[in-house]
């Protein structure tokens, strides 16, 4: 049998892609074989379009944004068969038996494939969210027992205010809040959303210079002393392999008003906006799925912008409670105090090695498994 692990991630939102990216590589670490695939891979290029759109249309207005997730729909509808069906002989040739599933949008293709793979098929839903996402959500009006026949992990338990599981984003020790820049990261997460546009004046204002995630040329604007734009290659897609068929984490650069000269490729994490994070004294943005991520493994605290929906909304609540993050609205009203954000450091930092990476509980569970066989 195959012991290659895959893992299906999701375009939607770089925290349910990039963890993947991480996990495959921890997996390549300790030796084991594990393979990517992207779930807007198997949508045709109309539908691709179609997200495309709706991202554009969601960093212009967050209203739209949270409205659109109110908006039932069922995923199948966007899938290509032929592409399905691909994937499933790809599958069924390679023997695969074991998967990592982020998003729910997956488990219809799962579901499918148990019925024709002719073995077992063992699958952990993992929860990248400290509740369920809008993927989750949707696939549970469609099929409340969804789960029947998986392994739910959930990275977090918000009613016991308790971390279950990181994800290892790098080796290094996180900065302590003495050797940071004093710098803050402002961004609106993988897709650019969120309320993080209209806090750059009040942020100046304090005296704090901003590292700004920018989603398109047009949002620079004038030079302002001590602002520094970043970008991601806006041509770059997450359902886009690169010339040796691998995913990658999207290409990165500084950039200023005129544009880019190229966005060179982002080998390792550290190479993209994660690099500038970890040497920040805070991220100001919402408090998606990634964005606890980054902060745990960087030891980086967050200043917490509106939540993108109710999930956001109690990842939010956990992060405050732990001490590794406070709210924005708090944190104007303390005069936007540099011993905040220091405290909320040194929490992270102390917390450094508390929480099981998922990726190497998940190898020692594979490894059991094979020595029972």
């Amino acid at each position: 049998m195959n012991n290659t692990v895959t893992i299906l991630c999701s375009g939607f939102g770089l925290g349910f892609y990039v963890p993947g990216l991480l996990m495959e590589r921890k997996f390549t670490v300790l030796g084991i074989q594990a393979e990517i695939e992207v779930f807007e891979s198997l949508m045709p290029d109309s539908k691709k379009k179609r997200t495309d759109d709706s991202r554009k249309a969601y960093q212009q207005s967050f209203a739209v944004a949270l409205t659109s997730q109110k908006i039932p729909s069922d995923i199948r509808s966007s899938l290509d068969p032929a592409a399905v069906e691909r994937l499933f002989r790809q599958w069924k040739q390679e023997q695969r038996q074991h998967f990592i599933v982020l998003s729910g949008h997956w488990v219809h293709v799962m579901d499918r494939y148990r019925e024709i793979a002719g073995m077992p098929v063992y699958a952990d839903l993992l929860y990248i969210d400290a509740d369920l996402s809008p993927s989750w959500k949707n696939l549970r009006k469609l099929n409340p027992g969804y789960a029947e026949g998986y392994r739910e992990v959930s990275m977090y338990d918000p009613a016991a205010r308790e971390i279950l599981y990181s994800i290892d984003a790098e080796p290094a020790e996180p900065l302590p809040a003495a050797a940071r820049n004093g710098r803050l990261v402002v961004h609106g997460g993988g897709w650019g959303i969120g309320t993080f546009r209209e806090k750059f004046d009040a942020l100046e204002s304090a005296g704090y210079e901003l590292d700004i995630a920018a989603y398109s040329v047009q949002e620079i604007g004038q030079a302002v002393r001590g602002r520094r734009y970043y970008m991601n290659d806006p041509q770059w897609r997450t359902w886009k392999r690169d010339d040796s068929g691998r995913y990658t984490f999207p290409p990165f650069a500084e950039v200023t008003g005129t544009g880019a000269g190229s966005f060179p490729p982002c080998r390792n994490y550290q190479d993209g906006m994660y690099g500038v994070i970890r040497q920040a004294s805070a991220v100001i943005s919402k408090p998606g799925g990634g964005a606890l991520i980054d902060s745990l493994a960087s030891g980086t605290p967050l200043v917490l912008l509106d939540p993108f929906g109710p999930h956001e909304k109690i990842n939010s609540d956990l992060w405050v409670e732990l001490g590794y993050g406070i709210r924005y609205g708090d944190w104007a009203g303390s005069g936007y105090d540099y011993d905040e954000l220091r405290k909320l450091s040194d929490n992270l930092r102390s917390a450094r090695g508390q929480y099981p990476d998922y990726t190497s509980s998940y190898a020692e569970l594979l490894s059991a498994a094979e020595g029972r066989r």
